[in-house]
């Protein structure tokens, strides 16, 4: 089996200015939510620095692994540098306090409160460089009654909302396969840095970027979310089904499930004419999407007698010549060694022959992986940063004109 890689020319990425290049991120977050957030600016061509504790981040025990390194850790870190300071060790927070002079981003995601334990609260940072951008990442907030109230993936799934619609209905509310309570507030914490250091630009300030894993996962609610707003209806699992349109689910061909997922009349035409349903068209219990949602079981019964004659090869063929929506449901593996996912290069080869998943970010400033690094493999570099005078207004991309 053949592993993509990215096949950019590597002379024109080395010539390339990157998108965030000479922006400085100081990155004292663990495990996902905020190296993930890192990682998306790394890609983007940001130095970044992970600082570690002296043991190190949590994620590097978890496997799987490649040459005795943690993967998962080895996703979340690429093309970062890494060094160790230990907080509670005077010394090591007047290196840290220093590095911040000479930062533009910090991110972390402790537990609101334990920074100002530490003596380095985000109100103490700011101080020391008006420009900085804190951005912190947490379960419920920086403010509120939960505010330091632990948070895992599974707790914000399940407070948000987000696993109640989950599921089948006979099975109960189910955790989403991957961890979105972690990974939607680091996209979120990504977005909100770079509209902070774009606000930089022209205010000249910093600030304090609060992102919360609870807020995240309810603001991606949506359609069950505005029927929890705009109707009495309590939003439940529907399994595969869309709940306000039909059909929108797996259904079962002769040897396995075929998504089809049609959103208007239209849609629906076509599918009617590729399965010798046109009669459909005319009944009053499917010419229209509420009739379908009425008879949503028998709908079902009906597409599915038709789907048996067929293989999910070709109904997926017949549904792809009539331009309706469809796929097979594929396995993780198809999806990242398949025709599709070799064609859009969905994983990545960084310099030590470890496979990675490719960023979906393309655009000519971002840049290429590299490895993570190893537990404290920079700390050699930290006497050359600290001999650089503290930053005045921002990074050379966000200077105003004047200023250059």
């Amino acid at each position: 089996m053949t592993t993509p890689t990215n096949t950019a020319d590597p002379d024109h990425a080395a010539s390339q200015k990157k998108s965030l290049e000479g922006i400085r991120v100081l990155d004292m977050s663990r495990v996902l939510a905020g190296p993930f957030c890192a990682s998306i600016l790394a890609d983007l061509g940001a130095d970044v620095i992970k600082i570690e504790s002296p043991w190190g981040d949590d994620s590097r025990a978890v496997g799987p692994f490649f040459n005795g390194e943690s993967a998962y850790y080895r996703l979340f870190n690429r093309s970062k540098k890494g060094i160790t300071l230990d907080l509670k060790n005077p010394t090591d927070v007047s290196t840290f306090l220093e590095l911040v002079k000479r930062a533009d981003v910090l991110i972390e995601n402790f537990r609101p409160g334990v920074m100002t334990k530490l003596g380095v609260s985000p109100e103490q940072l700011l101080a020391i460089n008006p420009q900085l951008i804190v951005t912190s990442i947490s379960g419920f907030g920086q403010t509120g009654s939960m505010a330091k109230a632990p948070a895992y993936d599974i707790v914000a799934q399940a407070m948000s909302g987000l696993m109640s619609v989950t599921g089948h209905d006979v099975t109960g509310p189910t955790r989403v396969g991957v961890s979105l309570g972690d990974l939607i507030p680091g996209l979120y914490g990504a977005i909100a840095t770079l509209g902070a250091l774009a606000e930089r630009a022209h205010s000249h300030q910093g600030q304090h970027v609060d992102i919360a894993m609870f807020d995240s996962l309810v603001s991606i609610l949506e359609s069950v979310g505005m029927r929890a707003v705009h109707t009495d209806e309590e939003p439940k699992p529907e399994g595969n089904d869309h709940a306000m349109t039909v059909p929108f689910s797996t259904y079962q061909a002769s040897d396995g499930p075929v998504v089809i997922a049609v959103l208007n009349e239209k849609l629906f035409g076509n599918l009617a004419t590729a399965f010798d349903l046109d009669y459909m068209l005319e009944d009053p219990r499917f010419n229209s999407n509420d009739a379908r949602r009425d008879n949503r079981a028998l709908f079902r019964d009906l597409l599915e007698e038709k789907l048996s004659q067929y293989t999910t090869s070709e109904a997926i063929a017949l549904l792809r010549e009539h331009g309706v929506p469809t796929s097979p449901v594929q396995s993780v593996s198809e999806a990242l060694h398949g025709p599709i996912g070799q064609e859009r290069q969905v994983l990545a080869k960084e310099a030590d022959d470890f496979t990675t998943l490719a960023s979906p970010i393309r655009l000519t400033g971002s840049a290429a992986p590299s490895p993570a690094p190893k537990l404290g493999e920079h700390n050699h570099l930290i006497e050359s940063w600290l001999a650089e005078p503290p930053r005045g207004f921002a990074s050379a991309p966000y200077r105003k004109k004047e200023e250059q």
